[in-house]
């Protein structure tokens, strides 16, 4: 092909126009512009997963919440203190002791106390946070005995007493090892000492009560049936229940003590006299309720 026919060509090709379509995306594009016609819009890509999120997220987000709150409470049991998840470590610790069986809850508490002691330990800053556990502590190791003392069966609360003496013997030695200035770290021996030494005392004072159990035994059931006797009359004020079950716990508290179960009669007299004292106010009568077995 000779040089003037290309040149030919070449002009022929400037009358060849661009369809309108063509036009419109081409400006779109430049001026960066959604261009009318639908036709040439980009199709969006919407993602699956996000899809399904928003589909579910209301049953998403309680699921997430919950997860987040047990793994937080998961790893919050082994932080010390400063950390900002301990007060939740504390709030389970607690928890625990709230929840206990009051046969159980001495030995909880200890327990408790003993494990704030030992992260303590491991904490050599944050002397504020201390100073604050440490009292917690001694609080806990004083309220000890007075829960032991509510253990209305005497057998059980002597074991519990044991239990917690046995447990206590390494209290001063795990004080020691606490990053504390000497006025707190003499309150808080202060706190261990009580404590250690209420417990031996009672144990003393159940183990001597029921070395003594036959006379005490025979004493109270003499004092109880002239009680029911000299206020035959006052009865009347009582329900017919009330009246039934004092009558089957003294029979029950005399089988047992002619029979030897001298803690079972304890038991059964220490009923009583809380069923007596419920109607102190209702029964019209000069005797006064007998005494108690500690008397």
């Amino acid at each position: 092909m000779q040089e003037k026919d290309i040149i030919q060509k070449l002009q022929s090709l400037k009358q060849i126009k661009p369809n309108r379509d063509w036009v419109n995306w081409l400006k779109a594009n430049i001026l960066q512009t959604k261009p009318q016609n639908s036709l040439y819009n980009k199709p969006k890509i919407k993602l699956a997963v996000f899809s399904f999120v928003s589909k579910y997220q209301k049953a998403l987000v309680p699921s997430l919440l919950a997860f987040f709150f047990v793994c937080s409470f998961a790893f919050a049991q082994t932080t010390l203190p400063g950390s900002v998840l301990y007060p939740i470590k504390t709030l389970t610790q607690n928890a625990k002791i709230h929840f206990a069986s009051e046969n159980t809850k001495p030995v909880v508490r200890l327990n408790v106390a003993k494990t704030k002691m030992e992260d303590l330990g491991k904490v050599e800053n944050h002397k504020k946070e201390i100073i604050a556990i440490a009292k917690d502590i001694g609080k806990d190791l004083e309220t000890v005995p007075l829960e032991i003392k509510k253990i209305n069966k005497k057998q059980i609360a002597l074991d519990v007493s044991k239990d917690i003496q046995e447990r206590s013997k390494d209290l001063k030695a795990m004080v020691d090892k606490i990053p504390l200035e000497d006025k707190e770290r003499e309150e808080l021996n202060k706190s261990v000492e009580s404590s250690q030494s209420q417990v031996l005392a009672l144990i003393i004072g159940a183990t001597e009560e029921i070395n003594q159990c036959p006379s005490n035994l025979k004493n109270s059931l003499t004092k109880l049936g002239k009680y029911f006797n000299d206020v035959q009359e006052g009865l009347y004020e009582w329900s017919a229940d009330d009246i039934m079950k004092s009558r089957n716990l003294f029979i029950e508290a005399s089988d047992a003590f002619k029979a030897g179960d001298c803690l079972t009669a304890i038991d059964k007299i220490e009923s009583i006299n809380k069923l007596l004292s419920i109607h102190s106010l209702d029964v019209k009568v000069e005797t006064s309720t007998p005494e108690s077995l500690d008397s």
